[in-house]
């Protein structure tokens, strides 16, 4: 696998994305959760 460097700033702001997806999956999983208990998986 080849490195590719980067700066404060980018790993600052990958993080940062990094930990929103984090506390939106929880939100997601039981939306579909949700959506399959009533049988409607129309818009996965």
């Amino acid at each position: 696998m080849e490195k590719v460097p980067m700066l404060a700033e980018g790993y600052e702001k990958l993080t940062a994305d990094l930990k929103v997806l984090r506390e939106e999956r929880p939100k997601i999983v039981d939306a579909i959760e949700e959506a399959r208990a009533h049988g409607d998986l129309s818009e996965n």
